[in-house]
C-alpha cells in the first residue's frame, strides 16, 4: 500500500476551507481507489477515509494510522460506517 499524495488537484478546494474553518493544516492523498483527507487544528487531527466503490478495509485503516498519526495512533478514535471512516485525535489537555 501506499498513500499518494493528491493535495494539489484540491487546491481551491482546500484554501477555501482553510480561509473559513479554524484548520490549519489540509493534505488529500489517495490509498489505492480510496480517498483519505488529512486535517489538523493545533493538536486535534482528523483523517477521513473514503471508497465508492467497496467497504474500507481494517487494513487501510491500520496502515492510514500508522503512516499520518505515528505513536499518537494508538490514542485515536475510530468511527467506521461502510464506505467512509473517520479517524480522530484529540488533545489531552
Amino acid at each position: 500500500m501506499q498513500l499518494i499524495d493528491v493535495t494539489n488537484s484540491y487546491a481551491r478546494k482546500i484554501r477555501r476551507e482553510l480561509m473559513n474553518t479554524p484548520v490549519h493544516f489540509i493534505k488529500v492523498f489517495t490509498l489505492g481507489n480510496s480517498k483519505v483527507v488529512f486535517k489538523k487544528k493545533k493538536d486535534d487531527a482528523e483523517i477521513i477515509i473514503s471508497n465508492k466503490l467497496r467497504p474500507i478495509t481494517e487494513k487501510e485503516i491500520e496502515f492510514v494510522k500508522e503512516h499520518l498519526l505515528g505513536e499518537k495512533a494508538k490514542h485515536a478514535l475510530i468511527t467506521a460506517r461502510k464506505n467512509i471512516t473517520e479517524i480522530s485525535l484529540k488533545s489531552h489537555k
